[in-house]
């Protein structure tokens, strides 16, 4: 299936003409660990200026998404450092979360001068962390880092998204789940932004004893979001659509939001 993925520079994006030209999915930036141009260079931990904006349009807009952070740390403290950030930044958008957290290791300027065995020990600890927070783990690199930057086989169980441009076909990797095959136009975004192909299927929804999607629900006194806060005064009685289901909850389309059941 056809995905993007984008960071502050892609501008602000009409999330709708994305969805509507195909793409189902989006790899959205979230964060930083230091900063790689002149502007950021001072910066250390930072979110991506149009992380919050892109999370919540490209969700609503229908799409399927993932997130990521530029991964800059020299030692595994800072690894764990710039990945307890990462989980702050991003858990408050978790339901919008249906893909991966990603790791993107390609910092030239930062990790440039580590040993393999250096590398590979940051990037798992990096990972874990992210694993402990019980997110779906991720790792975006390219051929050049899988072969030579990090130890043998050292991520052989680890999803990977590959950046691997002007081939046929990508390398060979085991789990490969994300081809970023080239850099294109899409509807909806002003500027060149990363196409990527995607080797997996859309999440599935179980569906619950009580709601299918498509269905109509009525919110009452009582009910709560997924993350146990009361649903507003303002919304009770109010009737929206179900489109996604999950065993314990149901999101309505017209609030986006996720309702226990």
């Amino acid at each position: 299936m056809n995905g993007i993925d984008v960071y502050t520079g892609q501008g602000v994006i009409d999330w709708k003409k994305v969805a509507d030209s195909g793409i189902r999915f989006a790899m959205i930036k979230a964060t930083q660990g230091r900063g790689e141009t002149a502007a950021t260079m001072k910066l250390r931990n930072f979110t991506d200026s149009k992380f919050a904006r892109n999370i919540t349009e490209a969700s609503a807009a229908g799409l399927m998404v993932g997130v990521w952070h530029w991964l800059t740390a020299k030692t595994v403290a800072e690894a764990e450092e710039e990945a307890d950030y990462f989980v702050k930044v991003i858990s408050p958008y978790r339901d919008k979360i249906t893909l991966w957290a990603a790791a993107d290791v390609e910092s030239e300027r930062y990790l440039g001068s580590l040993k393999p065995v250096e590398l590979t020990a940051i990037t798992k600890a990096f990972l874990n962390r992210l694993s402990r927070n019980e997110y779906k783990v991720m790792l975006y690199t390219n051929p050049n880092f899988l072969k030579y930057r990090f130890t043998a086989n050292a991520f052989g169980d680890v999803d990977i998204w590959l950046a691997h441009y002007n081939v046929a076909k990508p390398m060979s990797v085991p789990n490969l789940k994300i081809w970023q095959r080239s850099a294109g136009t899409v509807p909806g975004i002003k500027t060149s932004v990363d196409l990527d192909i995607g080797y997996f299927s859309a999440p599935k929804y179980k569906i619950n004893e009580k709601y299918n999607i498509g269905d109509k629900y009525t919110i009452k006194a009582g009910d709560v979001y997924s993350n146990g806060a009361a649903i507003p005064q303002r919304l009770i009685g109010k009737t929206y659509t179900v489109y996604r289901v999950q065993v314990d909850r149901i999101m309505l389309r017209e609030i986006n939001s996720w309702v226990k059941t």
